[in-house]
């Protein structure tokens, strides 16, 4: 088997076995062209070792200068390619199981957002559909339900009507890897919005089932959902960039903040590592130092 031919295979396995998203699909497959182009696509998988791919990030990282999150990512992919192709039979030996090679990112703290910007992007949200548009109203109640949810936004445009149980307060998130998770919704400003949007949800002639649709009865898609944070954000007078996975910082951050127990946390976020969500208790300590210094002047 070729390497072309193993990357081409592992690829249809992602799209028609594994639940990955298109952005996740994208990235795969670029990844898979770039090392394609560095160690020739007629070669045999087999013949590749250790040193093939010691090479290959040696040439990422010295001769393209690129970033170690950027090398992690190419690596972690590559790692996927052979594990699978060693379960499928094509290979004997997975090179990655003798390679001792370390790719060490610098420690980076989630962004979260300060409390005038969620006070900011709070006061554009619009829950009420009397003085507003369907877009505005699907939209106030998106972005509501990221921030108060810490859904991923991937999460958030998977959402079918039939996953809501208003009556239960609660809602079902289909997360990473197949895995099911329930959410609960206990504002009820954000209850009583999504109450009023279901039967406006339901006059648009479209065969979706998905929460969250456009004007025209398009679903939301997650680029579409990440412009219009940006669009929203922008209005509110917030001056940097806002993403979605910003939101799900920033509710990891208050409920930490707030007391809540961390495996709760972890629960709802739908970390499957507890290690995954302790990061958050980092950004919890720096707001601690930085209000004690306030405090005593420092």
């Amino acid at each position: 088997m070729t390497l072309q031919h193993a990357c081409e295979s592992f690829l249809s396995h992602c799209r028609s076995a594994v639940s990955l998203s298109e952005h996740t699909l994208r990235a795969y497959t670029f990844d898979l062209a770039d090392f394609q182009n560095h160690a020739k696509r007629e070669t045999k998988l087999a013949s590749l070792d250790k040193d093939n791919l010691r090479n290959f990030i040696r040439h990422l990282r010295e001769e393209r200068k690129l970033k170690e999150i950027t090398i992690k990512r190419r690596i972690a992919c590559l790692k996927l390619l052979f594990r699978w192709t060693k379960q499928e039979g094509a290979i004997a030996i997975n090179p990655f199981d003798n390679l001792n090679e370390r790719i060490r990112l610098p420690k980076r703290l989630p962004r979260a957002l300060g409390s005038e910007e969620i006070n900011q992007l709070a006061g554009a949200v619009k829950l009420e559909n009397s003085d507003s548009s369907f877009q505005e109203f699907a939209t106030g109640i998106a972005i509501k339900l990221l921030l108060t949810t810490g859904i991923r936004v991937g999460e958030l445009v998977k959402i079918d009507i039939d996953d809501l149980v208003l009556s239960d307060s609660s809602l079902k998130i289909h997360g990473k890897g197949n895995r099911q998770r329930l959410v609960y919704l206990f504002e009820p400003k954000l209850n009583q919005a999504i109450a009023q949007y279901l039967p406006l949800r339901h006059t648009k002639s479209t065969a979706t089932k998905k929460l969250f649709v456009t004007e025209t009865g398009t679903p939301f898609t997650t680029q579409k959902t990440r412009k219009l944070l940006g669009n929203l954000a922008s209005k509110a007078g917030i001056q940097r960039r806002i993403t979605p996975h910003m939101l799900r910082h920033t509710t990891a951050t208050q409920l930490l903040e707030a007391g809540v127990d961390i495996r709760y946390v972890q629960r709802l976020l739908g970390h499957q590592s507890i290690s995954t969500t302790e990061i958050y208790t980092h950004v919890t300590d720096q707001g601690l130092r930085g209000a004690l210094r306030r405090a005593f002047g420092g």
